[in-house]
């Protein structure tokens, strides 16, 4: 098959490229340089380079082999032209390309926006600003945002401060998708606050598509939502509807009333279980994935352990067979070493299983035992896979920024790996806490912070109260309500309410804030911090040598003796339960654990 000739097109960056003085204007506090007719394709010496050949294997058409971002603009597109520079050896769309060569195709008119010329912009990353958000262009069709240093080309209006990639510049004014609605659907140019038919808000950044027809309102980001979905806040799956709702129920992710006067998705079995539209297609609820005709997978999840005899398993974290052992009484011996391999906590009375060797310590609580294999957890539209902890190897709770070495839920998908702990995988809502009358819901609006009301941190992951302002932070939902003092007989509880009569923290002496939640004992009249009783992590970590994390080879030593090592940063003998013995440019180094949190954590 012989191709025609090469084409004699020249590839953006040349054209972008500012030379001498050139005209600029700037944009979001970035310089963007204006393209003109002053550079043409007859500038260009023939011995220049970055000529440009058609790609034909992917042209016009949906590839699973489609080229990679279009150099000029960031964006992919499947149903365009493409050309490749094999002096930039990237790919740029057909349009890019025309978008720069002429004087009519710098300042133009689209389909998109009538009423006002476009004008080509080249930007290059460079700020007037410093640190100004990366986010810098965003095409009001396509809603995709690029920045940083690299070269991207763009229309833009000053006077609606509108911008189109040059690919979205070309699109017609008017969207046929017999999935969202059975008429063609009109682009609406003037910017006015219309309602949704399918998202029920108001989004003034957002196109809007209209059908004079229906009386039908459309974002132009939600003409595609899909039909059927799966997200990590329910069991089943979840179908598109416009239906009105047998009764009044609020969204299953942010909580607030569904208005049944517009789309919504509702679960497609018996369950009155409903979401908004956008709740629902969040990024930290919903995979990505379109259900509609795929059929439901079965989901299997592998039993933790298998049963042997009556009261003895073989479990999968553990070589040796376990037997279960049933607690009476709370009134147990507290021993410092002894603890759940899986949550890393002391045991205070409850069910376990015990190894069944003599010489081995492992010993898991029994609701440990049973954690499932896999897990999809509310906080996470992907299922994690539970990951028993490497003696060798600790890691950091991505919910609750802890430094743990117990078990860990492992999830790695799109290039990401996140780990968390088994009491953060454990919360699921509503949670009934015994600080707050109310349940609690994982309702934070996406990408907002909130302050915890306990330790005041602000945190992207809050479980909220929805009748009052009350919220927690998953380090303060997951304090253990329990704990033991070694020098107190009697157990100490979380203490939520305030308490005047309590002054002074038995560990660092210094003044309670009764307004905090501290560690008490009601028979003895004492109390803690938190901070001081149970430290950031150390009482989520254990005794052990040749640990890893980032980089770090380190040891963690209990110290119960009478003889107490000097600590390196603060010069004195350390107080503590844990040191940290590390190897620091060929020297041991020993330190209290609290300083290497500060630092490393």
């Amino acid at each position: 098959m012989e191709h025609p000739p090469p084409s004699r097109l020249i590839c953006p960056v040349i054209r972008s490229k500012d030379s001498g003085f050139p005209d600029y204007k700037i944009i979001n506090g970035y310089v963007s340089y204006m393209i003109d007719s002053s550079y043409s394709l007859h500038d260009v010496s023939s011995d220049y380079g970055h000529r440009l050949d058609p790609l034909y294997w992917c042209n016009n058409k949906e590839s699973e082999d489609e080229p990679s971002w279009c150099g000029a603009c960031q964006c992919k597109e499947s149903n365009t032209t493409y050309y490749f520079c094999n002096e930039c050896n990237v790919s740029y769309h057909k349009e890019c390309v025309e978008s720069s060569l002429c004087l009519h195709s710098a300042l133009i008119k689209s389909p998109l926006h009538p009423k006002h010329h476009l004008q080509l912009f080249a930007h290059r990353g460079l700020s007037l600003i410093p640190y100004l958000d990366c986010k810098i262009i965003s095409c009001s069709y396509c809603e995709s945002s690029v920045g940083g240093d690299r070269t991207t080309l763009f229309y833009y209006c000053f006077i609606c401060k509108f911008s189109l990639y040059p690919v979205c510049a070309r699109r017609p004014a008017f969207l046929n998708y017999q999935k969202r609605h059975e008429h063609a659907l009109n682009h609406f140019p003037r910017k006015t606050d219309l309602i949704c038919d399918v998202c029920g808000l108001v989004n003034s950044k957002s196109l809007i598509y209209v059908c004079f027809q229906c009386d039908f309102v459309v974002h132009k980001n939600c003409i595609y939502l899909p039909a059927i979905i799966k997200i990590s806040r329910h069991d089943h799956r979840l179908s598109f509807t416009y239906s009105p709702l047998r009764v009044l129920l609020s969204c299953g992710v942010c909580h607030q009333k569904v208005d049944e006067n517009y789309g919504k998705y509702n679960c497609t079995k018996d369950c009155t279980y409903v979401v908004h539209s956008k709740c629902a297609t969040r990024k930290d609820v919903w995979d990505g994935k379109e259900l509609e005709e795929e059929p439901e997978e079965e989901y299997e999840n592998l039993h933790p352990f298998k049963v042997i005899d009556d009261g003895i398993i073989q479990h999968f974290s553990h070589s040796h067979q376990m037997r279960f052992e049933k607690k009476t009484t709370d009134m147990i011996l507290y021993d410092e070493n002894k603890r759940c391999q899986a949550c890393v906590l002391p045991f205070y009375g409850g069910d376990i299983y015990n190894c069944m060797d003599s010489s081995c310590d492992f010993v898991l609580h029994e609701a440990c035992a049973n954690l499932p294999r896999t897990k999809q957890h509310m906080a996470h539209p992907y299922p994690f896979i539970l990951q028993v902890s490497d003696t060798k190897n600790c890691f950091f709770c991505e919910y609750c920024n802890r430094f743990s070495c117990g078990f860990r839920y492992v999830c790695c998908k799109r290039d990401e790996s996140i780990s968390i702990d088994v009491r953060c995988a454990a919360i699921s809502e509503p949670l009934y806490h015994q600080a707050h009358p109310h349940p609690l819901f994982l309702s934070n609006e996406l990408g907002k912070h909130r302050p915890c009301s306990v330790c005041r941190k602000e945190s992207i992951r809050t479980l909220n109260c929805i009748k009052c302002d009350f919220c927690l932070c998953f380090y303060c939902a997951t304090l253990p309500y329990k704990v033991k003092y070694e020098l107190d007989e009697h157990f100490l509880t979380l203490s939520y309410e305030e308490n005047a009569s309590l002054n002074w923290c038995e560990v660092c002496e210094k003044t309670l804030d009764s307004y905090k939640w501290l560690y008490t004992c009601d028979e003895c009249g004492i109390a803690f911090h938190i901070a001081c009783l149970l430290g950031k992590c150390a009482f989520y970590v254990k005794p052990a040598q040749n640990l890893s994390f980032a980089s770090h080879k380190f040891n963690i030593i209990l110290i119960n003796g009478l003889t107490r090592p000097i600590c390196e940063e603060c010069k004195n003998r350390c107080q503590e339960k844990l040191m940290i013995q590390e190897l620091y440019d060929g020297k041991e180094i020993t330190a209290c654990y609290r300083h290497w949190e500060e630092i490393d954590i």
